[in-house]
């Protein structure tokens, strides 16, 4: 989460806020999306997941969960440091909805979605620039069209 803007950290941070995205989170289908399309573990470990799924779906690597199925993970004894371990649930409503790998997860496709909207908005500039360009270049020749018709009527 430290890869991010203060702004966006605080916005996840808060309760307020948080819980309103993770109910939005909860009823979408990426984690079961996963449950789907994984039902091996050598599958599901080869797969390329989004930040989402990856934060969201499943219990952080350093946890030492065991597979079942992408959203079903049996505890292991000894439980890591980190408190993403203790927030995973096995409840399909719950997950892990609410570790900072989620947040993280989300923040992460933000950040990707944006910069394909970056993308397109600079494409969609450049691409008025152009109409305008082409526009003004059209809008002088029709005036020089004017002037230099204006010019030869008043000699002969």
């Amino acid at each position: 989460m430290n890869d991010f803007s203060g702004f966006l950290r605080r916005r996840v941070r808060s309760s307020f806020k948080w819980d309103r995205i993770r109910s939005c989170i909860s009823q979408t289908n990426v984690c079961a999306q996963l449950s789907q399309s994984y039902r091996m573990a050598e599958d599901f470990f080869d797969a390329h997941l989004t930040p989402m799924q990856s934060g969201c779906c499943r219990p952080p690597t350093q946890c030492g969960y065991t597979f079942v199925n992408p959203t079903y993970w049996i505890r292991a004894f000894n439980l890591a440091a980190d408190m993403d371990c203790l927030q995973w649930s096995n409840d399909q409503t719950q997950l892990c909805y609410n570790c900072d790998s989620c947040k993280g997860g989300l923040l992460a496709n933000l950040r990707k979605e944006w910069k394909r909207a970056n993308v397109i908005l600079i494409i969609t500039v450049i691409v008025l620039i152009v109409v305008y360009l082409v526009g003004c270049c059209a809008f002088r020749n029709a005036k020089t069209e004017d002037l230099f018709r204006k010019y030869k009527q008043g000699y002969t």
